[in-house]
């Protein structure tokens, strides 16, 4: 059995996706956390770290501890909130510090632009490109862009870990590491 988490992380939708591939059988949650509810950006952060937490510990009680996770990476372009999504990658990386075993608590780090390639065939893939990617690839209907991604990340995980997939697949995931001089390549 792998279980593998995909997190495709925003504060307007922290999607978490897990997919066992044994079962296919996957679990999927979606939080928002809107600055107006916060009175801090610390009190945010601190929210979104016990969210992670909580998600991560129902995961493991459903479908068995978690083997692999990926997160999409940033956006290199990005013009704006940078600093602040920055904040959102750290508090999503030290709660899975905290909350999982290693080698599980370090992500993957797949660039947006390599999950579209992996899910589409082509790294330019709009949000409605991907949506339906992912439900033409692997039957999986999602009305949020984040939640998709975040199926695709687990699915990525998944082919990174388990050495399976298509050479097009392999071949996209074939450079990603959870840590310096990791031996664990596709």
């Amino acid at each position: 059995m792998t279980v593998c988490l995909g997190i495709d992380q925003s504060y307007s939708g922290l999607a978490m996706v897990a997919y066992d591939s044994e079962t296919a059988v996957w679990k999927d949650n979606l939080s928002a956390f809107p600055a107006d509810k916060y009175v801090t950006q610390s009190d945010r952060l601190d929210a979104i770290q016990v969210r992670v937490d909580l998600n991560v510990r129902d995961i493991e009680n459903v479908l068995g501890p978690i083997d692999v996770v990926a997160m999409e990476g940033y956006a290199a372009g990005a013009k704006f909130g940078r600093e602040l999504a920055g904040e959102l990658g750290g508090a999503v990386k030290l709660a899975l510090l905290d909350c999982l075993n290693r080698p599980a608590c370090y992500p993957l780090i797949v660039a947006p632009t390599k999950l579209k390639k992996y899910t589409t065939g082509k790294g330019t893939a709009a949000k409605a490109e991907m949506l339906l990617a992912v439900y033409k690839k692997w039957g999986v209907t999602y009305a949020d862009d984040n939640l998709a991604d975040a199926y695709s990340l687990a699915r990525a995980a998944n082919t990174w870990f388990t050495r399976t997939g298509t050479k097009a697949e392999l071949d996209t995931l074939k450079d990603l590491q959870r840590f310096k001089h990791e031996t664990h390549l596709v």
